[in-house]
């Protein structure tokens, strides 16, 4: 079951291009303001047969937002016409039955669609936009075998309007084909023109013509671009048509073409929050009283919980002072027991610390606040002062008189006294 206007503040979209034989596949995921994608490409998807394509792309899972496909320029044919009529909605309908007028091709063996350049009240310019169906068929029936079936259809020019949004004034897009460069012209984010030039010669000529702003290239080397024009140049990556492409299933742009019909009609988002905006007016001009009896029931039932939850906070709050009198009772028992408690590990760490390297402690005695050490050293009367010096120890001296040991070290026995902090 899908749930009306779910994807309003969470997105996504596929877009689709070919770069060559390979086929560069772009997902698109929004969620209100942020936004992220993942391109994959298929090398030698022209090539490969159904069998190898169904291991070739695995999806991660049932994609079911908008899958805009885009098509290389030299696919389709464009024608540009005049209509005396601004109804784009009957000169497609009369072109159902007199498009072999424009395009060397009967209706029946084409896709096609038109895009609107400008439109008056007395006659509209469009591009007639037609590809033959076995090219398209052929290209779809590949994709079907990755599983994926695209709900729109567009080319190459119309692919990169998202990506030039922003940009202002004349803007010129070239595209390398197998046997030929397309070239588009862009005037504020909208296509005025598009064509197939077959030499560098054409291409610098039709560059010249209306000098832009800006040339962006695709799949073309800098070159082709004479030096002394010195017109900013730009080289375009590999997966930017089809990032354009996905783009479509995001947003509205100034493009309605689509070569195939959509198994799902889109929803226009000005319409939707439309309707969304009414349906909230409706439910507050009939709820508004049903709303405030709730909300002043919701207060009552709210005050009457933090009743109780204070209650049962101050319940807490008196056991926690009787367990906080018990707990200070014992810690002043153990602070008690600690001012007279000197810890033995203490003493050992630092007679360890203090005696030095050629001094050996075979035994250490402690008695309350009183220590014995027994080892030998090269000199044990060098010992004492070093021991008189610690922080912890004070009134040493020896507990017995030194004697010698055949290897000629001094045996002694060392007591004195631990200083309680």
């Amino acid at each position: 079951m899908k749930i009306p206007f779910v994807n309003m503040f969470s997105q996504r979209a596929m877009g689709i291009s070919l770069c060559g034989n390979d086929l560069i596949i772009t997902t698109i995921w929004k969620k209100l303001i942020a936004c992220s994608h993942e391109t994959v490409k298929v090398k030698d998807f022209m090539f490969k047969d159904a069998l190898q394509l169904k291991h070739a792309f695995l999806p991660k899972e049932n994609f079911t937002g908008d899958i805009i496909l885009s098509l290389p320029r030299e696919f389709s044919i464009v024608r540009e016409i005049e209509y005396p009529h601004a109804n784009l909605k009957e000169l497609r309908d009369a072109l159902a039955y007199q498009l072999d007028s424009f395009i060397p091709f009967r209706n029946e063996d084409v896709y096609f669609d038109i895009h609107s350049l400008s439109h008056s009240r007395q006659n509209a310019k469009v591009l007639i936009i037609a590809m033959k169906k076995e090219e398209l068929d052929n290209v779809l029936s590949r994709l079907q075998a990755l599983g994926i079936t695209p709900t729109r259809v567009i080319i190459t020019p119309f692919a990169f309007l998202p990506i030039i949004e922003e940009k202002m004034g004349f803007i010129v897009l070239v595209s390398k084909t197998a046997r030929s460069y397309s070239y588009n012209l862009y005037e504020n984010n909208c296509l005025v023109l598009s064509s197939l030039v077959k030499t560098e010669t054409e291409l610098a000529h039709q560059i010249q013509t209306v000098l832009p702003e800006e040339i962006l290239l695709e799949n073309v080397s800098k070159d082709i671009v004479p030096q002394e024009s010195k017109i900013p140049t730009q080289l375009l990556d590999e997966y930017l048509e089809s990032y354009g492409a996905a783009q479509y299933g995001l947003s509205e742009y100034p493009c309605n073409l689509s070569l195939i019909s959509s198994a799902r009609k889109r929803l226009n988002p000005q319409t939707v929050l439309m309707f969304v905006f009414m349906g909230f007016l409706i439910c507050f001009a009939f709820l508004i009283p049903y709303i405030r009896k709730v909300n002043n029931l919701a207060m009552l039932e709210t005050v009457n919980a933090q009743i109780r939850a204070i209650k049962r906070d101050v319940s807490v709050v008196e056991k926690l002072q009787e367990r906080i009198a018990v707990l200070d009772k014992a810690v002043s028992n153990i602070l008690e027991v600690k001012g007279t408690y000197i810890p033995r590990i203490d003493v050992i760490l630092e007679l360890a610390k203090d005696l030095p390297g050629n001094a050996w402690a075979k035994a250490v005695t402690i008695v309350d606040d009183t220590f014995e050490v027994e080892g030998d050293a090269v000199s044990s009367t060098n010992l004492i002062p070093i021991l008189e010096n610690s922080p912890l120890f004070s009134g040493v001296g020896l507990a017995s008189p030194v004697t010698k040991t055949q290897s000629g070290r001094e045996k002694f026995r060392i007591k004195g006294n631990i200083k309680k902090e």
